[in-house]
C-alpha cells in the first residue's frame, strides 16, 4: 500500500497551477495548461487545459483518439459544433480539426498519442 502513496497523483482541478502553453516551440499567450500525465514523446496521456475568449487553435490531425471533457465554457469545432460544458468529446485516431473558444474554456484532455499540425495543404474543410 506504501507503493501506491508514492506514485499516486492527484490533481484538484479548481487549485490548479496553469502555465503557458507550448506548441510547436512557440509560447502561446492565450492558452495554458496543466499536465497532470502528458507525455510529450509519446503524446501520451492527460492535462487541463485553458483557453482565453478568442484562443483558437490550428488545424492538426490526430495519430492517436483524442478525448476531452468541457468543464466550463464553449469550444466551437471548425464544422460548428460547439461543445458545451458537460460534453465529452471521443475523436478517433486519424481525424483532423481546428476549434475557436469565442467566450473562452476550460477542458480535461487525454491523448492516445501524438498531435501534428496540418500544413495549408493539407487541410481542407471538408474532413
Amino acid at each position: 500500500m506504501d507503493r501506491l502513496a508514492e506514485l499516486r497523483n492527484v490533481t484538484h482541478v479548481s487549485r490548479a497551477a496553469f502555465e503557458p502553453m507550448t506548441i510547436e516551440n512557440r509560447v502561446c499567450d492565450d492558452v495554458w495548461w496543466h499536465n497532470i500525465s502528458y507525455d510529450e514523446e509519446t503524446g501520451r496521456g492527460s492535462y487541463l487545459m485553458l483557453l482565453a475568449p478568442g484562443a483558437s487553435s490550428k488545424p492538426h490531425q490526430h495519430v492517436g483518439t483524442e478525448e476531452f471533457y468541457v468543464l466550463d465554457g464553449e469550444l466551437v469545432d471548425f464544422d460548428g459544433h460547439v461543445y458545451a460544458a458537460g460534453d465529452f468529446a471521443s475523436l478517433p485516431a486519424g481525424s483532423q480539426h481546428y476549434s475557436t473558444s469565442p467566450s473562452g474554456c476550460r477542458l480535461l484532455v487525454t491523448h492516445h498519442g501524438l498531435t501534428r499540425t496540418l500544413t495549408e495543404d493539407e487541410w481542407t474543410s471538408d474532413k
